[in-house]
């Protein structure tokens, strides 16, 4: 539990970091380059969100799942495993790469200099970002929380700078450059992984190419027609404008289920491990014990969040992006449902169902392009906000269905109930200093009654049993270098 609790607080530490920088370089953009820049900027990372889970093969998830098998004790064969994975993945991205390139050209031939700019800055986001996931998913597959989360900090201490610099100099285009940054100290990592070259060339196992490719599909399906469908969507139907309103909403709910997915990182070699030992029971305990923390640490701040949104969004971003107030509100209260769901789909996979996570999949994103195609037409962003929020808690219940029957894992759904309960009524204390203060004196002041209303909210609810608390106590105190004042 203590080695858990441990990797927890690193990779909450590292994902809050990366949510506040990421919110950070919205604001810029947003400041920088106005609604219809921010819609471009917003589209350059959707694209590399989409060619990455497309082009990957499933390699990063494959290598996070087993990177640390190793049968005979050999770090050679670990490392000659990661190398066979990522040859296959260098392959598949450096195709990826030209094709792009080869639009971009062809757009510059027509004389669209600008579009091709953003094109070719877009390819080396798409780079930095894809090789980055390889190079965590071997940092965390084997363990090294610490060492992902360092390259995470000097990611994120860039990130803004180089993101404000970039818009200034070059628009929309270095913005994308900027953002392309974060991702280059992580990528840069790769290289310490392939250092060892194998002392025998073995066959991709049957169970680890089945994995990859479950995944492949999984996460191809999602990027094209799952996470994130409704800027194209909007922008078919609306415009550049309407996007760029979304997306801020979209940015901020993405932020937080990026913030989710630092903290439970662990989730699947951890419980992989647990799995290959057969130790059904710790499995058990450990997935709980998950959902209880990770529905502690986010609903205040999507619940709390979507309380200040109304006041946050036209002061930070300005006024000009007030019709994203709505759907922002609606995406930041139904992002604690993607959050949970993703700890229940990497227990799933960490179980080796990945053929029902596929399915699972298959039908979410079924159900997601359908719904949004007939809402957004009629009734615009803020249709796409509610449909979205529909069809991640109905995965939500999906999910859970599944853990319960199939892999007798059960989700705490009091605990769920107690800190949602707690995260309300830390939303109206927030929303009821907003009512008498407005501004940036009344969003710290809204922030700073919320925190204390929660945590007593939760301490009367009793969300945290007390044998959790200590230990916690513990690693906090530890990582804060006060164990020699206590």
């Amino acid at each position: 539990m203590a080695s858990m609790l441990r990797m927890s607080v690193v990779n909450t530490s590292a994902g809050m970091l990366s949510m506040i920088a990421g919110f950070v370089c919205s604001i810029i953009v947003a400041r920088t380059l106005g609604v219809d820049g921010t819609g471009i900027v917003a589209y350059a990372l959707w694209f590399m969100s989409v060619a990455t889970l497309v082009a990957d093969l499933g390699m990063p998830q494959a290598t996070l799942r087993f990177i640390a098998r190793d049968t005979d004790g050999s770090p050679e064969l670990r490392s000659g495993l990661f190398r066979r994975l990522f040859y296959r993945f260098a392959s598949a991205s450096v195709v990826a790469a030209l094709a792009m390139a080869c639009y971009a050209f062809w757009l510059l031939q027509r004389g669209l200099v600008e579009n091709a700019t953003v094109w070719f800055v877009t390819i080396a986001l798409y780079l930095s970002y894809a090789y980055s996931t390889m190079a965590i998913g071997a940092a965390q597959g084997l363990g090294q929380f610490d060492r992902a989360a360092h390259r995470t900090l000097v990611g994120c201490l860039i990130q803004p700078f180089a993101v404000l610099g970039g818009a200034l100099v070059l628009g929309p285009a270095g913005a994308i450059l900027g953002h392309a940054l974060r991702h280059l100290p992580q990528a840069m990592d790769l290289k310490s992984y392939l250092a060892k070259r194998p002392s025998e060339r073995k066959p991709i196992p049957t169970e680890i190419r089945r994995y990859a490719k479950n995944n492949w599909i999984s996460g191809s399906i999602l990027a094209l027609f799952g996470a994130r469908i409704e800027l194209a969507i909007i922008g078919f139907f609306f415009s550049i404008t309407q996007v760029g309103f979304y997306s801020i909403g979209l940015t901020m709910a993405g932020m937080i289920a990026q913030l989710a997915l630092f903290i439970v990182a662990f989730v699947v070699p951890k419980f992989g491990e647990l799995h290959d030992q057969a130790n059904d029971r710790a499995f058990a305990d450990a997935f709980e014990r998950t959902i209880r923390w990770l529905s502690i640490v986010i609903a205040p701040i999507t619940i709390g969040g979507a309380a200040i949104a109304p006041e946050l969004i036209p002061l930070v971003f300005g006024s000009d992006f007030s019709p994203a107030v709505g759907p922002a509100v609606i995406l930041l209260v139904f992002s604690i449902a993607q959050a949970l769901a993703a700890v229940l789909s990497r227990a799933i996979l960490a179980k080796n169902r990945s053929s029902d996570e596929l399915r699972m999949s298959l039908v979410w994103c079924g159900l997601s392009i359908v719904a949004l195609m007939i809402v957004i037409p009629s009734f615009g962003q803020t249709g796409a906000a509610w449909t979205r929020g529909a069809v991640n808690t109905l995965l939500l219940g999906i999910l859970t269905i599944y853990c319960s029957r199939v892999l007798n894992l059960h989700v705490p759904v009091l605990t769920l109930t107690k800190s949602i309960s707690a995260a309300a009524l830390c939303a109206g204390a927030a929303l009821g200093v907003l009512q008498f203060v407005s501004g940036i004196p009344g969003l710290v002041l809204a922030v700073m009654a919320a925190a204390p209303v929660y945590i007593v909210a939760l301490l009367i609810l009793r969300t945290v049993p007390s044998s959790e608390l200590e230990p916690l106590a513990n690693e906090v105190r530890s990582r804060l270098g006060l164990n020699n004042f206590s």
